[in-house]
């Protein structure tokens, strides 16, 4: 697109990552109008382009079970849902593991879940070890299990979303800094950004961490923390036997699961996650970064404890105060929609997300009420449920 001091838009989505080319993708599919996509990085430019690819259904409430649920749908029927491209889903199940102060929480959430359709048990430590046999299940008491949990591909998912969208008619504005959220008397007017200013009287904020700093000028304060989250990719010896399931080990604080060939991704979560404001794209580790994955190795998945450390990466947890996200219409500032503080879970629920935002701007009925998510809930004092405490487990 060639620069142009002004531009007009039907609707303007802010952030070219998993959540705002879903969300973009549906627009167009629903026929919104004109709808411009902007972002200075690109398509996976941001903290989308290098997540941990895990999805699964295991989640605190019933609100977060359904949204992921919707989104196994579309990944199973992507060639229906989408057109183009394909996720790469890669059921090989997932477990998260549980310390005996946690398993009735677990109990408790897989009784709910199963409500909702998913198949999920919870496993014993001897079927957790038939099922993963590479697991070490000292100070583990159980599991909830999953046998669909698994992988996918999040830039394949946010390629195929935006060659569908470009071929429905997207405008993309990628390259283009979005720097302010104009609004005059309480309405939305455009999006400012270093090559002008895009009008449009609805605007999606769905730029990950950068999107709180996007509407502080118009007086909304998000409640938007910003942690560190550092993950590492191993190369498991010849010799050595090759995990098989997608694991969260609640006991050793490690999450881990396969990747390609002999390959695997691993998280080690040494107690609080780490404040920062440092938003940069895929930084380096800690240098004792290695020392910590190894430690939570030795105690979780010894089998993996001389792997070949291939390289490590950090980004950024966008998290609110109850870990789940702010999805709805700004308030006090018409037609803005807000689709930000995604606590880790943002490529579980973004198909489902992309759909319900979509239908809310273009005033269709979702399929699933979603306003227990809205900014609101804090200043009324109604948090999400947390079984396990604050953070990214469920």
């Amino acid at each position: 697109m060639t620069d142009r001091t002004e531009l007009g838009a039907d609707v303007v989505v802010v952030g070219a990552g998993i959540m705002g080319t879903s969300i973009a993708f549906q627009l167009v599919k629903r026929g919104a109008g004109r709808v411009v996509l902007i972002d200075p990085r690109g398509l996976a430019g941001g903290m989308s382009g290098s997540t941990f690819g895990q999805v699964r259904h295991h989640y605190s409430n019933e609100l977060m079970v359904r949204l992921a649920n919707r989104g196994f749908e579309v990944i199973r029927s992507w060639a229906d849902e989408v057109g183009v491209g394909d996720p790469a889903y890669s059921p090989f199940g997932y477990l998260l593991c549980v310390p005996e102060q946690q398993v009735e929480a677990c109990r408790r959430n897989v009784a709910m879940t199963q409500g909702c359709g998913v198949d999920t048990s919870f496993v014993s430590p001897d079927e957790i070890a038939r099922i993963e046999p590479l697991l070490r299940l000292d100070g583990v008491a159980g599991a909830a299990y999953e046998p669909d949990g698994g992988y996918v591909d999040t830039t394949k998912m946010i390629l195929s979303w935006f060659v569908a969208a470009t071929a429905r008619g997207l405008v993309s504005m990628l390259g283009t800094a979005a720097t302010g959220i104009e609004a005059e008397g309480g309405q939305v007017v455009g999006v400012r950004t270093d090559r002008g200013l895009v009008r449009s009287r609805v605007v999606v904020n769905a730029a990950g961490p950068w999107g709180r700093d996007l509407v502080e000028p118009l007086g909304l304060d998000l409640p938007i923390s910003f942690s560190r989250v550092q993950m590492a990719m191993l190369r498991q010896r010849p010799d050595r036997a090759l995990l098989r399931t997608s694991v969260t080990d609640a006991a050793a604080n490690l999450v881990m699961r396969p990747d390609r060939g002999s390959f695997a991704l691993a998280v080690a979560y040494g107690g609080a996650f780490a404040p920062t404001r440092d938003l940069d794209v895929d930084p380096p580790t800690d240098p004792g970064y290695e020392e910590q994955v190894r430690t939570a190795l030795r105690r979780s998945v010894p089998e993996y404890l001389e792997a070949e450390w291939v390289w490590g990466v950090s980004g950024v947890y966008d998290a609110t105060p109850d870990w789940h996200p702010i999805l709805g219409w700004a308030p006090g500032i018409e037609g803005l929609y807000l689709a930000l503080g995604w606590s880790g879970h943002g490529l579980k629920l973004s198909p489902a997300v992309g759909e319900i935002v979509a239908d809310e701007v273009v005033g269709a009925s979702p399929f699933l009420d979603v306003s227990a998510l809205r900014l609101e809930r804090f200043a009324e004092g109604r948090p999400m449920h947390l079984a396990y405490g604050p953070g990214a487990r469920a």
